[in-house]
C-alpha cells in the first residue's frame, strides 16, 4: 500500500509538473512575442529617426493618450484603433525604408535580457505568409539552428508579412523558472523515499530479530529439556523400578541427577550472563595469562568432550607469550571459538592456533577446516541470538549467544575480532588485544 501510495504521489507530481511546464512554456512564448513586438516598435522608431535625419524635415509625433474609460466595448474599439494606426504607420515606413533586421535582432536580445530570457537568438527573417517565401534575413542560419526553435510574429496582417525569429531551445529557460518547485518536489520525493527505505529496513530488522528470538527459544527449550528429561528419567527409575534398593544403583542414578542438574544450572547461568546488555559494566580483573598453556588446557578439555578426531597445531611466538586480560572471560572466549570450530567441522577436525604480537596488539588466530560461513551470514554472526541457518536441522546445539559474548568481552578488553571464511573452506577468527 505504501509503494502504491508513493507511486501514485510520484505520478500525480509528474502530471502536475508537466502541466506546470506547459503553462510556463506558454507564458515564455507569450513573453518572447511581447519582446518581438516591443522590438518591432523600437525598430520602427529607429527607422523613423533615420528617415527624419535624412530628409531634414521635422516629423510630427503622433501620440495617443489612453482614456480612463471603464466600458469594455470602448476599450476593445480603442485597442483595435491602435492596431490599425500602428499597421498604417508600419506600412508607410516600410515603403520608405525596409526593416533593418540586424537592428531588430539587437533590440530583441536586449528585451530578452530585460525579461530574464537567457536563450540565444540565432537570426531573424521576414516571411511572406501567402507564399511562404523568405523576403529578407539578418544573417544566414545553419540547418541545425533552423531546426531547433522559432517564433512567428505577424506584423503586417493586411499583406501577411511576419517575422520568423530563430532561437535556441527554451527548455532551459522554462526549467529555470520552475527551479523552485522542482527543487522542493525533488526534496519531498527524496525524503519520502528515504523514510520508506528506513521503514522497510526497520520492519525487516524487526522480522529478523523475531526469527532470531524464536530460534533462540526453540534451541534454549531443547537445551534445557535434555538435562530435565535425563534427571526425570533417573528419578523415575529410582522410584518406580526399585532401582533404589541397590545402594550402588541408587548412587549411580543420583549422580546422574546431580550431573544433569549441575548442567542445567550452568545453562541457566550461561543464558543469564549472555543476555546482559553490551553497555552494562562487566567486572574485568586483568592478569597476565600464558597463551600456550591456556590453549593446551582448552584443547585437552575439548578432546574429552567429543568423539571427533581433533588434530591441532599451536604456534605461539615467543613461546612464553602472555596476554593481559581477565582470566575467566578470556578463557571463555578461546573456549567458545575452539568449541565452535569442533561443532562446525566434520568427523576429522583440523584446528590451527597462532599467537604473536606486534607493537600495539597481541594477535590470536584460530582457524578450522569446517563448513565455513557465507559472506551474508558473516555480517550477523556476532549479533545476539543469531545462528547460521541450516534449515530445520538442529544437530549443532547452541542458542546464538556464544559469539555475541565473545565480541562483547573482547571489546570490553579494548580489542576487536574479525572473521575470514567461505562456504566449505573453514573459518578463521582473528583477535586483537592491546598489550599493557
Amino acid at each position: 500500500m505504501i509503494i502504491v501510495g508513493l507511486l501514485s504521489l510520484f505520478i500525480i507530481n509528474m502530471f502536475y509538473l508537466t502541466g506546470l511546464y506547459d503553462a510556463i512554456a506558454k507564458e515564455t512564448t507569450k513573453s518572447v512575442l511581447q519582446c518581438i513586438e516591443e522590438s518591432d516598435n523600437e525598430e520602427l522608431q529607429y527607422r523613423l529617426n533615420v528617415i527624419s535625419s535624412l530628409s531634414d524635415k521635422s516629423t510630427q509625433t503622433i501620440s495617443i493618450e489612453k482614456s480612463g474609460n471603464d466600458f469594455e466595448a470602448d476599450m476593445v474599439a480603442f485597442s483595435r484603433l491602435i492596431k490599425e494606426v500602428r499597421l498604417k504607420i508600419h506600412q508607410s515606413i516600410d515603403s520608405l525604408m525596409p526593416v533593418n533586421l540586424p537592428v531588430l535582432d539587437s533590440l530583441i536580445i536586449s528585451n530578452f535580457k530585460n525579461k530574464g530570457i537567457s536563450a540565444r537568438l540565432y537570426c531573424s527573417e521576414i516571411i511572406d505568409l501567402n507564399t511562404g517565401n523568405v523576403t529578407a534575413f539578418s544573417r544566414a542560419a545553419t540547418t541545425a539552428q533552423m531546426q531547433t526553435n522559432f517564433y512567428l510574429y505577424e506584423y503586417d496582417t493586411e499583406n501577411r508579412y511576419a517575422y520568423k525569429i530563430y532561437t535556441a531551445s527554451m527548455t532551459g529557460v522554462v526549467l529555470k523558472r520552475m527551479s523552485g518547485i522542482l527543487a522542493t518536489t525533488f526534496l519531498t520525493i527524496v525524503l519520502l523515499a528515504y523514510a520508506f527505505v528506513y521503514f522497510i529496513r526497520t520492519v525487516v530488522r524487526q522480522k529478523t530479530l523475531e526469527e532470531m528470538k524464536r530460534d533462540f527459544t526453540n534451541n534454549m527449550t531443547h537445551e534445557l529439556n535434555t538435562p530435565i528429561s535425563v534427571a526425570y528419567s533417573a528419578v523415575d527409575t529410582l522410584l518406580n523400578f526399585k532401582q533404589g534398593e541397590s545402594r550402588e544403583k541408587s548412587k549411580q542414578y543420583l549422580n546422574i541427577c546431580i550431573e544433569q542438574l549441575a548442567h542445567l544450572r550452568d545453562l541457566v547461568e550461561h543464558i543469564l550472563s549472555m543476555s546482559m546488555d553490551k553497555d552494562r559494566n562487566i567486572p574485568i580483573n586483568k592478569v597476565y595469562i600464558e597463551l600456550k598453556s591456556l590453549f593446551t588446557q582448552i584443547i585437552g578439555r575439548q578432546k574429552l568432550k567429543t568423539e571427533k578426531y581433533i588434530d591441532t597445531d599451536i604456534i605461539v611466538l615467543p613461546e612464553n607469550l602472555s596476554v593481559y586480560a581477565d582470566k575467566t572471560h578470556f578463557s571463555n572466549i578461546i573456549n567458545n571459538l575452539i568449541d565452535n570450530a569442533i561443532k562446525y567441522s566434520l568427523a576429522h577436525v583440523k584446528i590451527e592456533i597462532k599467537a604473536y604480537f606486534d607493537e600495539k596488539n597481541c594477535i590470536i588466530s584460530i582457524k578450522d577446516s569446517g563448513i565455513g560461513i557465507s559472506k551474508e551470514n558473516q555480517k550477523h554472526i556476532f549479533d545476539r541470538f543469531y545462528r547460521v541457518p541450516h534449515g530445520n536441522l538442529h544437530n549443532v546445539k547452541g542458542y546464538g549467544l556464544g559469539l555475541f559474548y565473545v565480541k562483547t568481552m573482547i571489546e570490553r578488553h579494548g580489542g576487536e575480532i574479525t572473521v575470514k571464511s567461505a562456504p566449505n573452506k573453514g573459518a578463521e577468527f582473528i583477535i586483537k588485544i592491546p598489550v599493557k
